[in-house]
């Protein structure tokens, strides 16, 4: 079974609470889709949490994936630095 997590448009603390106890729902064995369209503005504790995500499924057998980023969505990763951790995510369209 896929679990799906769509990314509202502002994900500001409130939401990254959210989508933290989202990724942690999600077994490490299934795979995630991180849906990121709608993206127009992340916070910086948004975008640690998908890294840490993403870093803690690296190694498994279900990595996580990101479906359709925004412009947004890359830029909050380029702007702190971390776009290396986004290019390693595994992306879909």
């Amino acid at each position: 079974q896929v679990a799906r997590c769509p990314i509202p448009p502002r994900v500001r603390l409130e939401e990254t609470e959210a989508l933290l106890a989202h990724l942690r729902a999600v077994p490490g064995d299934a795979p995630l889709i991180v849906d990121a369209r709608e993206v127009e503005s992340l916070s910086t504790p948004a975008v640690l949490a998908l890294v840490a995500a993403a870093r803690a499924r690296a190694d498994g057998p279900a990595p996580l994936a990101v479906e359709s980023p925004s412009a947004a969505f890359v830029d909050a990763f380029s702007d702190l630095g971390l776009f290396q951790d986004l290019m390693k995510m595994e992306f879909r369209a």
